[in-house]
């Protein structure tokens, strides 16, 4: 190749430098103008057998002037498209001019961005690892997976656009088709990053109020009678807060009903550590049942010292359970005592309107009468025993069994209780 052809490719460069610097809004047609014709000089320079000294001058004035618009020339074209496309060799460094644009202020911290962006959303992981299987464990539902889905995926999309070189380009992408400057990506990087760990430390924050939603939920549906939905939820809230002692009173209620009694003592034994006394009195009456006041006595007795505050219902179970358990460890004159005592709160008005199981007092009070061959006031009791009890309440069938036995062997008339003959 002659120079004169060096020459007219350096004068093409030059014009399409010219053209593209006098630009108001240059366009990648005109980067293209001034990398192409840059590739002719490359092709013009590598052919001659010898170059002027001013040539060479003029080429490297005219590569100092491309390199100083290089920061402009990468906000109108995406080169690594092209690079792609055409795969330039190497050495055409005009082709990379990313690397040549000047170092903006802020991208002197991207380093540090970078390793803040990584080890957050490994900290985003960590705790979905710890939440998502906690939301899923007992069939969360819609709600519930939605939560946790959303956040999951931003967290892999994200691990994703960090340790893949196809994640990296397409989130570059994305960026690019914002309007947020290159020198922004790595602080719009760490700002979703941050965004999404807000997401997570915020259901992780909460799993206790999540906890009694689900408690509330299984609450619903147990009065509703679906005992199967009830349990779920019941066992989704204490997936999310094990230490939900509501939670797992209510579900020791429900597996009593079902007559699972070692599953409603383990469940009681929980929400007894959690000082929930309404636990503290079932659990209690389960131990009576099996033989074992002694168990009882000693659940009962601080409640009992505390008791003032608490609801009459409450107040009088404790009593009443406390009597009972006295019984079965014949200590007869205490046992009197707390059933007369419970009685006396039953017969109260309040009484009367929120105690369902008035009977049973009286019952208990009629077996301490006879062990203390006080068979008149035993008498009286099985009486009021009858004239109070239900089948419906658990405890009450047996006693109102003993009840018809006592009073048909004093020649009185037999037991009726209030659902049903005995």
């Amino acid at each position: 190749m002659t120079t004169s052809e060096l020459e007219t490719a350096v004068k093409c460069y030059r014009e399409a430098l010219f053209n593209f610097k006098e630009s108001k809004s240059p366009q990648e047609k005109e980067v293209l103008e001034i990398l192409n014709a840059r590739d002719a000089v490359q092709a013009a320079w590598s052919k001659c057998n010898q170059v002027s000294t001013t040539d060479q001058q003029q080429l490297v004035e005219l590569d100092t002037l491309l390199k100083n618009k290089a920061e402009q020339i990468t906000k109108v074209i995406e080169l690594a498209k092209y690079r792609k496309s055409f795969q330039p060799p190497a050495a055409a460094w005009w082709w990379q001019l990313e690397t040549e644009a000047p170092l903006h202020p802020w991208d002197r911290w991207d380093w540090l961005l970078k390793v803040v962006t990584v080890s957050s959303w490994t900290v985003n992981l960590s705790l979905l690892v710890d939440i998502v299987p906690r939301f899923l464990s007992a069939g969360t539902g819609f709600p519930g997976v939605v939560m946790v889905a959303f956040p999951s995926i931003l967290t892999l999309l994200q691990a994703r656009s960090e340790l893949t070189q196809a994640g990296k380009e397409g989130f570059e992408k994305l960026l690019n088709s914002l309007p947020i400057p290159k020198h922004y990506h790595e602080e719009a990087k760490l700002a979703f990053t941050l965004f999404v760990s807000a997401i997570i430390v915020l259901l992780s924050s909460n799993k206790p109020a999540f906890s009694d939603w689900y408690n509330r939920q299984g609450v619903k549906k147990y009065h509703q009678g679906q005992l199967a939905g009830a349990e779920a939820d019941y066992l989704q809230a204490l997936a999310l807060d094990p230490d939900n002692a509501k939670a797992h009173y209510n579900l020791g209620s429900l597996y009593e009903d079902l007559q699972e009694f070692d599953k409603a003592k383990s469940q009681y034994q929980f929400a007894v550590k959690g000082n929930l006394i309404r636990a503290q009195n079932n659990l209690a009456r389960l131990w009576i049942l099996e033989n074992k006041p002694e168990l009882a006595t000693s659940l009962l007795w601080k409640n009992l010292q505390e008791m003032e505050n608490q609801p009459l219902r409450i107040r009088y179970n404790l009593m009443k359970n406390f009597g009972w358990a006295l019984l079965q460890q014949q200590q007869l004159k205490q046992g009197e005592n707390f059933l007369t005592g419970a009685i006396a709160l039953a017969t109260t008005p309040e009484g009367l309107e929120q105690i369902t199981t008035r009977a049973s007092a009286h019952c208990l009070l009629a077996q301490v009468y006879e062990q203390q061959t006080r068979n008149g006031e035993a008498l009286e009791q099985w009486q009021k025993c009858c004239q109070l009890g239900s089948i419906v309440n658990p405890d009450e069938p047996k006693w109102l069994n003993l009840a018809h036995k006592a009073l048909k062997e004093a020649g009185k008339s037999s037991c009726n209780g209030k659902n049903g003959n005995s």
